[in-house]
């Protein structure tokens, strides 16, 4: 069974980062996937203090035992953070046992709200999930502008993008 974890790679409250990772795991859910959805506002506060190395606490143990060790394949939703993803994002995946992510599958999904959709750090991201052996589909949304993207409702209302995250989904599922 495919299990997809779409991650939303801040622990902003209510960011666009979030809006737009829901927007991709209905996508997922409406194509009959099994979706996991993990927000980084759902990491324990002090993780980085107390998971790093061979500790883990019960908490942390529970998102990797739920979000990453069953799924197949993740997709990172990554906000531009000065030029790069968000330390958040490094520092959970720096908790993780390496081997969790090995031979497994990613997508990554750059967003912005200046004109080049966080490019530079996808490829950072890109960078670190090689490393841990991860297979990164070639595909990398650049989600430009974001904050024109939604109506206020929350809902995304740009045509081109639905397009182009519905196009995204089914590669993601294919992959």
């Amino acid at each position: 069974m495919e299990i997809i974890t779409v991650i939303s790679g801040t622990n902003r409250l209510d960011s666009l980062t979030i809006k737009t990772a829901k927007t991709l795991a209905d996508l997922f859910t409406q194509k009959e996937i099994e979706v996991r959805f993990l927000s980084l506002e759902q990491l324990p506060s002090n993780f980085i203090f107390t998971d790093l190395g061979s500790n883990s606490s019960n908490a942390f143990t529970d998102i990797i035992n739920q979000y990453f060790i069953p799924s197949n394949k993740f997709v990172f939703v990554v906000p531009e953070y000065n030029g790069s993803y968000p330390g958040i994002v490094k520092a959970m995946i720096d908790c993780i046992p390496p081997r969790v992510f090995t031979n497994k599958k990613a997508g990554i999904v750059g967003v912005s709200s200046g004109q080049a959709g966080n490019l530079r750090g996808q490829e950072h991201l890109t960078g670190v999930l090689h490393y841990l052996k991860v297979h990164v589909h070639y595909n990398k949304p650049k989600l430009s502008n974001v904050d024109r993207l939604f109506n206020e409702n929350g809902e995304l209302s740009d045509d081109f993008t639905k397009a182009r995250m519905d196009e995204f989904v089914g590669q993601m599922i294919a992959y």
